[in-house]
């Protein structure tokens, strides 16, 4: 099958940082690589390239398990215009809080992504504690979010601290396997997703909104996963 404007590839960055959950990362990597345009799992058509991006060669997740990057955060923010998702993992508070207090290169290449004007949507998604980078930027303000069952204090404070600083109404913060926010004002739909597994069911409807629902629930037989009632 030729490759027509409606099976464009959409390109995802997954950002990956010391400490982060492994299955934060690997779980959205794994159910993304699995939709294709044609449901054939032995030659599929990709809807998804997905690239590792980090500031580190290598990342040792909290596991520990050490990944290699794809692409620098220097260099994807080069190219930050060919990015259609971008992917925040969460993990240890300690670490995704140190994430936020450093203002380092994670922090701010998703500031970056939030301010990147583009003519399309592009989607901005969060797993487990991942919600609590991008509350500290503000870009949760005025919307509803989640984050893993056990951190949903943690997100309503750190939210309330950026609408003192940024401004934009407060965020209403609810337990959820997932919540699509809706869009921002430059054209980003933020999805946030609850703790660890609900990263899988998150990709799933991101792949249902890039591609068909059908696709993603062949997917979801692939993987033979079943996802909970929302």
């Amino acid at each position: 099958m030729t490759a027509t404007t409606s099976q464009r590839v959409y390109h995802v960055g997954i950002l990956v940082f010391q400490g982060a959950d492994l299955l934060d990362f690997t779980g959205p990597h794994g159910v993304l690589s699995h939709v294709s345009y044609n449901n054939n799992p032995v030659s599929p058509e990709h809807v998804f390239d997905i690239k590792f991006i980090a500031a580190q060669e290598e990342v040792t997740a909290s596991d520990p398990v050490t990944v290699k990057r794809h692409i620098s955060i220097s260099d994807a923010r080069k190219s930050l215009e060919s990015f259609d998702v971008l992917i925040v993992p969460g993990g240890p508070l300690p670490i995704v809080q140190g994430v936020v207090d450093s203002n380092g290169p994670e922090y701010q290449f998703i500031k970056s992504f939030i301010n990147e004007s583009k003519n399309e949507e592009r989607v901005l998604m969060s797993v487990c504690s991942g919600a609590f980078i991008l509350g500290a930027t503000g870009v949760l303000a005025g919307k509803t979010a989640t984050t893993h069952s056990l951190a949903l204090d943690g997100l309503k404070d750190i939210c309330q601290e950026a609408s003192k600083k940024f401004g934009g109404g407060d965020t209403k913060v609810m337990q959820a396997r997932y919540i699509d926010g809706g869009l921002t004002k430059s054209g980003i739909r933020v999805i946030t997703s609850g703790g660890i597994s609900c990263g899988f069911d998150a990709s799933l409807y991101l792949a249902s909104l890039k591609t068909s629902e059908s696709a993603s629930n062949f997917a979801a037989m692939v993987l033979e996963y079943i996802a909970p009632v929302q």
